[in-house]
């Protein structure tokens, strides 16, 4: 069922955006439009510009549409989609075959063959980032000062990494 095309309950007059939608389902050429709203749609066309100029706009997209191909589908696709679609409707009488626990995580893991070389490099720069942070040299703050007033930093230096791995300090800051 239809609504009014004027929106207050009449067919006498036809407002820019029951054209607009008229345009969007059946296009810009008139022989489309249904049969009860032609007449009002070309009496909108006649008074105003802006109906002829979104009729233009649709026909400029009917032409660019026309141009395209028409979509090769090939039979096989077809049938796929017809089995695929009947496959998942039940069907009185017929039981479905089990498929076993283990088959069905494996079909769900499979989708992980790509995802885990991703996973493996950003484990491996995390576990990399937390080795560096647990081990490099800690700052110690000099102790005495009161709240307000600048604290005293010393840190330890090291000129290579096996030097800071091994350092007293170092080893000592993860056992406190």
């Amino acid at each position: 069922m239809r609504e009014p095309i004027n929106g207050a309950g009449g067919k006498e007059a036809m407002g820019m955006a029951a054209f607009q939608a008229l345009l969007e389902q059946y296009g810009a050429e008139p022989r489309r439009w249904p049969d009860d709203l032609r007449k009002p749609a070309q009496a909108l066309l006649a008074h105003s510009v802006q109906a002829r100029a979104e009729q233009h706009r649709a026909a400029m997209l009917d032409a660019m549409l026309d141009r395209l191909d028409a979509p090769v589908i090939s039979d096989d696709r077809v049938a796929r989609v017809v089995a695929g679609a009947l496959g998942d409707l039940p069907v009185p009488g017929l039981v479905r075959r089990r498929i076993p626990f283990a088959q069905r995580v494996g079909d769900m893991l499979g989708g992980w063959r790509q995802v885990w070389p991703r996973a493996a490099g950003l484990a491996a720069c995390t576990a990399a980032g937390i080795l560096v942070g647990a081990f490099s040299p800690v700052a110690s703050t000099a102790a005495g000062g009161m709240a307000g007033e600048d604290a005293v930093t010393t840190a330890t230096t090291a000129s290579d990494l096996p030097s800071a791995l091994f350092t007293p300090s170092a080893l000592e800051s993860l056992f406190q």
